[in-house]
């Protein structure tokens, strides 16, 4: 009970900061919000959350593209999290921003239409958190910023619990911040990855193709994206040629990652706006230098000066956070999360299957 309370204290904290952050209509029942929740040991509803209206600004007059701002807003443990208002078959709902994940994932009971039709059978996706989250495919409608309505495939999302081994996560009570708490979803606007192809991939499929290339800008200062950027926008970014699926599709490229002096490793590079985390390395092959684990338990932590490398492209982190997590066999990646992308542009260029990336700087300290 104590270890529930905690976690639920820890949701409750980050509520009242999310709606001073806001500012909008019902942020004043905060207060009731978390007295109810202490009475009832947690066992509470978080209203749906409101989404902010949709802008977007032409650039040039389109000439250099579509800029969409993006919304930062507090989740789980107070972390800064990027949201994206979008129509879901024509109701106004707020997704977390994830260039982690690839499509569209919605709690169900959110949807104006129970009966979406089906477009697959049940499947789950996990996350870093020790979250899992379970529900069918549906053919859903789905437009960012007014456009069209295009038929996707999106998995709406019955379940939201913990892994069976990481019990007392922070989906332990039924939701997290991505599902039920600060959004009612992700948009998951990545490359592809082999354990996540449940659903169509959102900006690539917006009519007129205008989601094809698009520049994410995850500053927390002003983040952004920018559908359909220019070559005069995009003329400094070095291009890396993304990997190519047997099926076909574009996925994220390989790249190394040298950690202080304790280990080189290579492996499909994730830049992730859903993940707190600074780095984090998954591996299917316990380091020499730490002790075996099973799946998804954590191998080593701590702060490390790190070298970043795709291609021709070069990035050093100096004092960063760095997690190595013991993985399935075949799912190796390098995840770069949201606070390790504060001073780094990424141009994902699927019409030319490319990344692209620009820093502000080559060399950055994240030394907490």
């Amino acid at each position: 009970m104590h270890l529930l309370s905690r976690n639920c204290q820890a949701f409750l904290k980050s509520f009242r900061s999310l709606a001073l952050l806001r500012g909008r209509p019902g942020a004043l029942s905060a207060v009731a919000w978390i007295g109810v929740a202490m009475l009832s040991g947690c066992a509470v509803s978080f209203p749906v959350p409101t989404p902010p209206a949709p802008a977007a600004t032409l650039i040039n007059s389109g000439n250099d593209g579509v800029l969409i701002p993006l919304h930062v807003e507090r989740a789980d443990e107070g972390h800064a999290r990027l949201g994206l208002p979008v129509q879901l078959d024509g109701k106004p709902v707020y997704l977390a921003f994830d260039t982690g994940t690839q499509g569209v994932r919605v709690l169900s009971k959110v949807l104006p239409n129970a009966r979406n039709p089906l477009a697959g059978t049940d499947s789950s996706l996990t996350f870093a958190n020790g979250a899992v989250v379970s529900g069918p495919s549906v053919s859903l409608p789905v437009s960012v910023i007014g456009t069209r309505p295009v038929e996707m495939t999106a998995q709406t999302v019955t379940d939201v619990r913990c892994q069976p081994n990481q019990k007392h996560c922070l989906a332990m009570d039924g939701y997290t911040g991505e599902f039920g708490f600060a959004f009612s979803g992700l948009f998951g606007a990545g490359a592809g990855q082999a354990n996540d192809d449940c659903c169509t991939q959102p900006f690539r499929a917006l009519p007129e193709n205008i989601g094809q290339r698009y520049l994410v800008h995850a500053d927390f200062a002003k983040p952004f994206v920018i559908l359909s950027p220019s070559a005069a926008l995009t003329r400094e970014f070095t291009r890396v040629p993304m990997a190519v699926a047997q099926n076909g599709a574009a996925q994220w490229p390989v790249g190394c990652v040298q950690i202080g002096d304790k280990m080189r490793f290579c492996a499909p590079v994730v830049f992730s706006t859903g993940s707190t985390e600074m780095v984090r390395v998954e591996t299917d092959k316990t380091p020499n230098w730490t002790s075996d684990a099973d799946e998804t338990d954590v191998l080593a932590q701590g702060n490390y000066d790190v070298a970043l490398g795709l291609g021709s492209w070069v990035h050093r982190y100096e004092g960063a956070q760095v997690m190595v997590v013991k993985t399935k066999p075949g799912a190796n990646r390098i995840v770069i999360g949201l606070t390790a992308m504060q001073n780094l542009d990424v141009l994902l260029d699927f019409r030319n299957g490319q990344l692209g990336l620009l820093a502000r700087k080559s060399s950055e300290s994240l030394a907490p």
